[in-house]
């Protein structure tokens, strides 16, 4: 090695010599220098692998082929790095290379922090924390392209070396606080979340900008009959196609237009407008919806296509959020519409089909697994219809007689209820007053008492032990709650109430994500989203069957490592369409 610690590699020799050095070791640092942040746009410039000996960088302008080291990416010893995924996507995409097993260090760090607040995660941050050390980043903004400084080389060198002894303390906090297995979970997840981005998802750009038209008339439509219903506020002019001359993101206009309608709302939120019983109220909520989804979706998405692929490539995080959820973004497609005129707008290609997979209630088969309620457990092994037994129940009524009203009701409160909602929040979805939902969860509880001993029990214990975890051990830290005031214990409460069962939920889709990588392998068949307990995949059209088998029987084994006393369901659908 020369005398900075690093060598450089630049032609097949060298390279061949530094895999049969690196092979050698037992953990490996790995790191990547790109000309781009995405594979799709950039292309490999640098790989280093640091080794306890000393750290190799590879110049990718030189070698021309990473094939002398196949095997040491592939399998060999555990690559450490930051953010895999980002490793992982290029080495995929560029080379052809899976790269396993992974130590994802900012993964870790995440899984350690446990959702707590204001931590940064980035490899610098981390390193502060757990080494005490200071990383000069300034050299990432440089360009990459070209012909590479010293200090571009050992800026390189030193982010890989430095993983190693960072895997080394992360390695034994992760043991000491008991998050070894759900680690290995996200780890393991990284090759599928990295190779759905690169897939991508196809949308129909015709279809979709005869979607806009549609809902920007239906917007139109609804926003004249809701300047009907309003008086203009003084000295403003409605300005027509765009709605009430009111600005309707205004609290205080909103509120003062219902005032001179004779209607005090306290707020204008959601929740407080179901409640209103006046045509204005309603139109309001449906404005507000169309606009939505005008601005948010119709308008932007198709910016995100990408020109070189034609598919949109979203970007989706681990662990951003606490339970371990999925995180989407650029753009967040887990949030499209459910209704049909949307999805129906992402397809399949010329001659592949889409499998749709999702779970069937999940969270609530989490909740009476956690709970273990007899009656919550009896219904889901016996096959029957939770929502009309929990209706027949709290209603006092024999199952054949609940009426669709009632199943609604008791489908709203068994969700609500597994989310933490209380009777606020509850009565506005039932169009009903608080009094009369506080009713309906008191019915419940007394159907379900080891449901309500359950959700008010993991309230108290993240306020008394601060610290809740779900079924494969990620934990879920929640500070000093002390000086919380009314209303934030509250929220913390409902948090907790939830986090179990949401968490538990995420755990089992990554597990799914993991077993579905491997059973597709070597078809024709790839994900290409995911929208937390549902699945997409795309695959050649004469192979539809046996992929849709072969996803559900992933699904399926993810479910049972983790839920033992509650079967688990899976709905597998077959379409062109993103719509079953």
């Amino acid at each position: 090695m020369e005398a900075t610690g690093y060598r450089l590699i630049a032609d097949e020799g060298e390279l061949r010599e530094a895999a049969a050095r690196v092979s050698a070791a037992e953990y490996v640092g790995l790191d990547v220098e790109t000309t781009a942040l995405s594979p799709l746009d950039g292309r490999l410039r640098l790989l280093q692998l640091a080794t306890p000996g000393g750290t190799f960088v590879v110049d990718l302008f030189g070698v021309g082929s990473l094939e002398p080291l196949r095997g040491v990416l592939e399998g060999g010893p555990v690559k450490v790095a930051h953010n895999s995924k980002f490793e992982y996507s290029f080495l995929k995409h560029e080379c052809g290379i899976a790269v396993s097993p992974i130590f994802d260090t900012m993964l870790t760090s995440q899984l350690i922090a446990g959702g707590e607040r204001g931590l940064s995660h980035s490899l610098e941050e981390v390193v502060r924390r757990y080494l005490g050390r200071e990383l000069d980043k300034t050299v990432r903004a440089e360009d990459w392209s070209g012909d590479l400084s010293r200090r571009q080389l050992e800026y390189a060198a030193r982010d890989a070396a430095v993983l190693l002894p960072l895997h080394g303390k992360l390695r034994r906090v992760l043991r000491e606080e008991k998050l070894e297995y759900v680690a290995r979970i996200e780890f393991a997840a990284v090759p599928s979340l990295a190779e759905m981005e690169l897939a991508g998802i196809r949308l129909d750009r015709r279809r979709w900008r005869e979607l806009e038209r549609v809902v920007r008339e239906r917007r139109d439509r609804v926003a004249r009959e809701l300047e009907a219903q309003l008086p203009q506020p003084e000295g403003v002019l409605p300005l027509e196609g765009l709605g009430p001359g009111i600005n309707l993101n205004s609290p205080g206009q909103v509120i003062e237009a219902f005032r001179a309608l004779g209607l005090d709302l306290p707020d204008t939120r959601e929740w407080t407008l179901m409640r209103v019983d006046h045509p204005a109220a309603k139109l309001l909520l449906e404005y507000r919806e169309l606009q939505k989804k005008l601005g948010t979706y119709l308008e932007t998405y198709p910016d995100y296509i990408h020109p070189g692929t034609g598919r949109i490539h979203a970007s989706f995080a681990q662990c951003r959020v606490p339970t371990g959820r999925l995180a989407c973004s650029h753009p967040n497609i887990q949030q499209i519409p459910h209704e049909d005129e949307f999805r129906s707008c992402f397809v399949a290609g010329e001659g592949y089909l889409f499998v749709i997979a999702d779970y069937s209630q999940i969270e609530l088969r989490i909740l009476a697994e956690v709970s273990g309620d007899e009656g919550f457990v009896r219904a889901f092994r016996q096959g029957e219809d939770l929502h009309r037994v929990t209706a027949a129940t709290m209603f006092g009524v024999p199952m054949e007689e609940v009426t669709g009203e009632q199943r609604s009701a008791a489908k709203r409160i068994n969700f609500g209820l597994a989310y933490g909602r209380g009777a606020q929040s509850l009565s506005a979805q039932l169009g009903t007053d608080e009094e009369r939902a506080r009713e309906l969860i008191d019915e419940y509880f007394a159907s379900y008492p080891k449901v309500q001993r359950y959700l008010q029990g993991a309230a108290e214990k993240a306020l008394r032990q601060r610290t809740l975890r779900t079924l494969s051990g990620r934990v879920r830290k929640f500070g000093d709650t002390s000086g919380l005031d009314r209303k934030a214990r509250s929220a913390l409460r409902r948090e907790a109430m939830n986090f179990p069962i949401q968490g538990s939920s995420a755990d089992i889709a990554k597990l799914a994500m993991i077993h579905m990588r491997r059973e597709l392998e070597g078809l024709d068949a790839r994900l290409v989203n995911s929208i937390h307990d549902e699945f997409v995949v795309e695959c050649r059209e004469e192979i539809a069957g046996e992929v849709a088998e072969r996803v559900r029987r992933s699904m399926l084994r993810a479910g049972e490592t983790l839920l033992r006393r509650v079967p688990v369901e899976v709905e597998v659908a077959i379409s062109p369409e993103w719509r079953k």
